[in-house]
Parts: structure tokens; C-alpha cells; sequence
């Protein structure tokens, strides 16, 4: 009986793996500098200390993206390098087609991973971010690529416009950083399409930026920008409810009953516009059922229909912002 269960558990599996939609996954971002855009050589804006800066070059790698799903279920993409450069703000990255059809959370890193940062450039085709660039974003084949480079002028002599120059090129395997990123994304009309926008603000969180500000490599100096380009929110994902909002507007949600095997009542009372829309997933992240234009209290009763058993989430969006979501159980 036990050898049963598991097999008609990987055949589940497996069936519902297959089932999953290919989706174009796209890459865009915003570059902005504390409360404006960012206009490469011509914003002048104030960072932490209050000391105003002016960006000439920003580039940076972003590889080792991962789509997290509903049920603990995570997609690599792998191989997926994306060199982003604030010369170009409408740049959008085509990674290819993957069987996701919406994510509930990225990771994302910050430079090179080791296993490719000291290969030779010259053997990636001329159109590949990890080829020679113009200006060089490889430093040799023992250091590695340039993980971020950023580059300008800040004001050390407080008239209000930089004169200082001021050089990052954050080198080094042990400057490669992770980022987290909590925010639910569904795929439309076939594509899955993640936004993520910039301050670079942040990349100058509590560096005084005085005395030499020419640092090359992993000094303590390229450590904290490396450390602010992962802790510090400079990168985030626009049109998402805070985490904590989330965690308390769930509260207000229940499904009765739960486990169900025919059909439950989900009740809410969220703090909305009348104009919501209840998404169901299943585990592998896939919407089996929608329903929009919602107030912003009441009632659902949701029908299993020919769904099978298993663990569900139902969410509750308001312009396609996350506002709540809990689980149910559908059981035989």
C-alpha cells in the first residue's frame, strides 16, 4: 500500500509538472535616484548624509535569477546573465520560455557566480553580456568581472554641486551578493513580465564618501556598496503590498470548511477599493481559478469542480497589487 500511495503520488507529480504553461519570462527596470528618475551625468541628487552626487556610469550583473511558487517549488533560470546599464533605462531582457506561470518571490544575485566569473570572455559571442564591453566591465581572467561599476562626482566642498570624482569597480567572488525580493507576479497573454526598480540612492547608504573615493576591487569601501546593493532596497519590486501588510490583512481572510471536498465559503474584509480580484494556484504556482471586480468585503463560494486533492492558495489583489492570501485543502 505504501509503494501505491507513492506511485500514484509521482504520477500526480510528474502530470501536473507536464501541465505547467511555457511562458516568455521578460526583465525590465527602473532607474531612478532617491525620489526622481535617473538621467545618467545630469541628476544631481542628495544621498544619506545629505551630500549631493552626480552618476556618470552605472552597470552592473544581475545572474542567477529564481522564481519562487506557491508549494515550496522554485525554477532556476539558469544560465541567464543580464548586464544592466543606466545609459539604457528601456532596456527590456528576453530570457526565454519556462514552464512558470506566476512566482510569489525572486532571488536574484548581484555580479558573477565563481563558476563562470574567471572564464575568458572572448569565447562568448560578441552580443553576450559576458563578452568584452565598451567600457570594460572585466577586470582579468585571475579578479574577474566588474560586478558593479558606478561612477560620477559628489560634493566635498558643500556649494551644491559635485566636483569630487569618485570611482566603484566592485571586483572579487566574495563581493557576489544575494537578493531577495518578496512580490506575487502572474503571467498574461503569455508572457511574465518582472519589473524591478532602481535607487541608487541606496547603493551610498552610510558611506561618508569623503577622502579617497577612488576604490577599485574589494576594499572595505566596495564591501559596503556590494553589502548596500543587497541589504539597503536598492532593488525592489514596485506594486507590492508590504510584507507585514500582507501578514496582517490575511488575518481577515478564512476558508469554511478547510479541508474541504466539495466546495468552501472564503470570507474577507480587506482595506480596498471595491475592485478586486480572488486568485486560486495550485502548488506548482498555476491559476485555476479567477474572479474579479470583487468589493472589498464579502463572500466567495469556491466549487472543486474537477480539481484534485491537494494544498491551494487563494489571493486577494487590488490592481494587481497583493493585499492577502491563506491556503486551503481540497481532500478526496
Amino acid at each position: 500500500m505504501k509503494h501505491l500511495a507513492t506511485f500514484i503520488f509521482l504520477i500526480f507529480t510528474t502530470s501536473a509538472l507536464s501541465a505547467q504553461t511555457t511562458n516568455q519570462v521578460k526583465v525590465s527596470f527602473e532607474h531612478k535616484a532617491g525620489g526622481g528618475s535617473l538621467a545618467i551625468g545630469h541628476s544631481i541628487f542628495p544621498i544619506w548624509n545629505n551630500k549631493n552626487v552626480r552618476i556618470t556610469r552605472a552597470e552592473f550583473y544581475i545572474s542567477d535569477i529564481e522564481l519562487h511558487h506557491s508549494g515550496n517549488t522554485s525554477t532556476l533560470l539558469a544560465d541567464q546573465y543580464l548586464l544592466v546599464n543606466a545609459v539604457d533605462p528601456l532596456a527590456e531582457f528576453d530570457l526565454g520560455a519556462w514552464p512558470v506561470d506566476a512566482v510569489e518571490s525572486v532571488t536574484l544575485h548581484v555580479g558573477v557566480p565563481s563558476s563562470v566569473n574567471h572564464l575568458d570572455p572572448t569565447t562568448y559571442p560578441a552580443n553576450h553580456p559576458l563578452a568584452p564591453q565598451n567600457p570594460s566591465m572585466h577586470w582579468g581572467w585571475a579578479a574577474g568581472y566588474r560586478f558593479l561599476c558606478l561612477e560620477g562626482s559628489v560634493d566635498n566642498n558643500n556649494d551644491g554641486v559635485p566636483e569630487t570624482i569618485f570611482e566603484f569597480h566592485n571586483v572579487g567572488d566574495e563581493l557576489y551578493k544575494s537578493v531577495e525580493l518578496e512580490g506575487v507576479k502572474t503571467a498574461e497573454n503569455g508572457v511574465l513580465h518582472l519589473h524591478f526598480v532602481l535607487d541608487y540612492a541606496k547603493l551610498f547608504s552610510n558611506m561618508t564618501m569623503s577622502g579617497n573615493v577612488i576604490h577599485h576591487g574589494a576594499t572595505t569601501m566596495n564591501v559596503s556598496m556590494m553589502n548596500n546593493s543587497a541589504e539597503a532596497g536598492f532593488i525592489t519590486m514596485p506594486a507590492v503590498t508590504a510584507n507585514h501588510d500582507v501578514r496582517a490583512n490575511s488575518l481577515n481572510l478564512s476558508a469554511s470548511p478547510n479541508p474541504f471536498s466539495g466546495e468552501t465559503l472564503i470570507r474577507y474584509d480587506l482595506p480596498a477599493s471595491d475592485a478586486l480580484t480572488l486568485v486560486v494556484t495550485n502548488a506548482f504556482g498555476q491559476p485555476v481559478y479567477t474572479l474579479r471586480n470583487l468589493r472589498a468585503k464579502g463572500s466567495v463560494r469556491f466549487e472543486r469542480g474537477n480539481l484534485p486533492s491537494g494544498i491551494y492558495q487563494y489571493a486577494f489583489f487590488e490592481n494587481r497589487d497583493l493585499l492577502a492570501r491563506k491556503r486551503f485543502i481540497i481532500i478526496e
